[in-house]
């Protein structure tokens, strides 16, 4: 089973209020990165205003050529070609229309994008690689403390509390030694090893050796 949080209560306070803010930073950004969105993408409504107002031409076109068609011998060909005008001169307008409303909708995009970048990166940039250096660590310690016995090569408990107080008093400052044992050497010359296995345990966010 893979562990998140630190089984002891410190330092898992301190990974889930990490969490915890880091999903909320998360969601307030992406929801003012969408409303920002929203008004730029507005400005995209001069794009489409411009778009109808071409496709209102071809519609008048339409309708000035419903009325000359209805003219004897005349009236078909002249309808024919007032279509044409207009449908020349309102396609251009709609296109134009079209590209606008296009890129303001991708500038609105971008700028939306930006901003909430802005803001998230920084942060994932250092939450991240703690967070996943803190796991590893974690399950990296159960892993190697906890491994279960193969047959015949059974470690005494009494072993591997010695090899974790050992590993304690020879790795870790001396002020995070002080923090569990105010005689760090003491206890280990007098078999005193609980408070620096726990010291060590700490390092990695178990809260005892075994499950």
């Amino acid at each position: 089973m893979v562990l998140i949080w630190s089984e002891r209560r410190a330092p898992r306070l301190v990974e889930v209020a990490a969490d915890l803010a880091t999903l909320a930073w998360l969601a307030l950004w992406t929801m003012l990165g969408l409303r920002l969105y929203g008004r730029l993408a507005e400005l995209a409504g001069a794009g489409r205003l411009i778009r109808d107002g071409g496709a209102g031409i071809r519609d008048t076109g339409d309708e000035v050529a419903g009325v000359l068609q209805g003219i004897p011998l005349v009236g078909e060909g002249a309808a024919i070609r007032i279509r044409g005008a207009f449908g020349g001169a309102a396609d251009p307008v709609m296109q134009f229309g079209s590209d606008i409303e296009r890129l303001l909708l991708i500038i609105a995009a971008l700028l939306g994008l930006l901003v909430v970048a802005m803001a998230v990166v920084p942060w994932i940039t250092r939450y991240l690689p703690w967070r996943v250096e803190r796991i590893r660590r974690l399950n990296a310690g159960a892993s190697a403390i906890r491994r279960p016995a193969s047959a015949g090569a059974a470690l005494a408990e009494a072993e591997l509390m010695q090899l974790l107080a050992s590993r304690a008093l020879h790795r870790l400052d001396y002020d995070k030694l002080l923090e569990f044992t105010p005689d760090p050497f003491g206890d280990w010359s007098a078999g005193r090893l609980d408070r620096l296995v726990q010291a060590e345990l700490e390092t990695v966010g178990l809260a005892r050796v075994a499950r």
